[in-house]
């Protein structure tokens, strides 16, 4: 078998197993259809409180590219967004370790380094089709974006979904085996909330704190998507599109191997000491 057929194979086979899964996610949601309309609500509350906060905002300065609600609507709309790979992975490995699938999974044909990129499919899109409809509902609030940024803006998303992921599996992995403590995605969580300027410009943190700002994909997403999608976003302080990218994917490039790796070893670990069996 040649190496061009040995590829087509192996992603026919994916794309196979992604499909089963997303069937199996979409059964189970339909099945319970006031949980995701209660979930969907839940979006929109912050969109509609930042609303009237932005009303006491009385500086709509270049620091916040003179519209602090389409500022603060980007970086609200990303953290949820974002937060799709990032939590979907461990919480569905959880769920399937205590409803004792997870074993069943590992017995079939998968390769066991292909689960987060065959189950998270159908969180991701769920999560991508909320946040287009939580920016279109900002419209009626007087939201205003730059069509002109939506090409590379796609980009950015599917480059910070990508990087989120690989923390995710390695938040996933220790989680699998803790059954509850999730001490990677917790820390990860809080200095996103607190680092990325989601909620107001970086140049009100400390200096000595900002730096660390760009140790977290969160924040280039969140500064790329304003100066892209904002119409006076182009003024406001932070990377271009193209240096976003670029950072993301290194991001990418650097966290894999490492995540992966570590997934790994410790489903090995868990196989072994049956720690992936249900409680």
């Amino acid at each position: 078998m040649s190496w061009a057929q040995a590829v087509r194979n192996r992603t026919r086979r994916g794309v196979q197993i992604a499909s089963a899964f997303v069937r199996i996610d979409y059964i189970d949601t339909m099945n319970y259809p006031l949980a995701l309309v209660m979930r969907a609500l839940s979006s929109f509350v912050p969109i509609v409180t930042f609303y009237f906060v932005s009303g006491l905002v009385s500086d709509n300065g270049p620091e916040v590219g003179g519209d602090y609600y389409t500022f603060v609507v980007i970086g609200i709309v990303t953290m949820g967004l974002l937060g799709a790979t990032l939590n979907s992975f461990g919480n569905l490995m959880l769920r399937y370790t205590q409803e004792g699938q997870l074993e069943m999974f590992l017995v079939e044909p998968i390769r066991w380094r292909a689960l987060p990129f065959v189950m998270i499919p159908w969180q991701a899109f769920i999560a991508i089709v909320t946040a287009m409809l939580m920016l279109g509902l900002t419209l009626f609030f007087g939201a205003e974006y730059a069509i002109g940024g939506v090409l590379p803006s796609i980009l950015i998303v599917l480059l910070g979904l990508a990087s989120t992921l690989a923390i995710g599996i390695l938040g996933a992995s220790i989680k699998v085996l803790s059954k509850r403590a999730d001490p990677v995605l917790s820390l990860y969580t809080i200095a996103a909330s607190v680092l990325s300027g989601a909620f107001y410009p970086l140049e009100q943190l400390p200096g000595w704190l900002r730096a660390f700002s760009w140790l977290i994909p969160h924040t280039y997403v969140i500064q790329a998507l304003r100066r892209t999608l904002m119409p006076s976003g182009a003024d406001l302080p932070g990377p271009s599109a193209a240096q976003a990218i670029l950072a993301l994917f290194a991001f990418c490039v650097i966290l894999y191997p490492i995540s992966m790796w570590t997934f790994g070893r410790l489903l090995e670990q868990g196989r072994k000491i049956g720690a992936l069996s249900g409680y």
